[in-house]
């Protein structure tokens, strides 16, 4: 099946390409950091990474900039 967005290994080996205001998935953010979803669930609680967008009633996605953030050490 054909679809129009670019495949997980893809969007992560152009994720200096991306646009800030582009979103990733808990799996591209899990690959893109080494962190468990545990880990990124307690980070975002404890304010070291940014509240996740929410996509309809059970699907999260983050802002490659709030990403881009974390990936450096910042604090929101």
């Amino acid at each position: 099946m054909d679809t129009w967005r670019p495949k997980t290994e893809n969007r992560l080996s152009n994720f200096d390409e991306l646009p800030n205001q582009a979103l990733l998935s808990m799996n591209e953010l899990s690959q893109l950091s080494g962190r468990s979803r545990t880990s990124l669930w307690r980070d975002v609680m404890r304010g070291f990474l940014a509240q996740p967008v929410k996509i309809g009633s059970h699907t999260v996605k983050w802002r490659v900039g709030d990403v881009r953030q974390f990936l450096n050490g910042g604090v929101r």
